[in-house]
């Protein structure tokens, strides 16, 4: 790995270990903030749908499709930067950065070129957004029985 870094410094300067990553952060911070507001706004609608009083018996179906849902969509806006990031990185001089990267690939693949790797994204991030989601869920309801009836009433934000 070091003599790859060496190597790639030495070729094309250290400025090139940096390439692509404007889109790599900003597609990771929409999908991101896509993903974590996206479940919680479905969990919501799960919950409404079902009715508080099997609330608990579908937590899991709950968690597992709000998690799916949640991060088909956020994948809807990762996917073109990660497209740009990898034509950025795999074809030298073919754009300075993210703008320019996204509005080329547009502009001479179109929408097909943009979304070409939505299919793998997803194959990717869903399990994984199902397993965060799902754990986390799991994590929580074991501290919450965890905790005592007086602890469970007082507010996080209290003395």
């Amino acid at each position: 790995m070091i003599s790859g870094t060496r190597y790639v410094i030495a070729k094309q300067g250290a400025r090139a270990l940096l390439t692509g990553f404007g889109p790599t952060a900003v597609g990771y911070f929409v999908q991101g903030g896509a993903k974590f507001s996206g479940y919680e706004y479905w969990k919501a609608k799960s919950l409404a749908l079902v009715g508080s009083e099997n609330a608990v018996k579908y937590r899991t179906i709950i968690y597992l499709g709000s998690a799916t849902v949640a991060e088909f969509f956020a994948d809807i806006l990762l996917t073109p930067l990660e497209a740009t990031r990898i034509r950025l990185v795999s074809q030298q001089n073919y754009a300075t950065g993210l703008a320019s990267g996204l509005t080329r690939l547009a502009r001479e693949g179109g929408i097909g070129e943009l979304y070409a790797g939505f299919i793998p994204i997803l194959c990717k991030q869903i399990p994984y957004a199902i397993g965060q989601f799902t754990v986390n869920e799991f994590c929580h309801e074991v501290a919450f029985r965890a905790m005592s009836d007086e602890t469970r009433k007082e507010p996080v934000w209290s003395n």
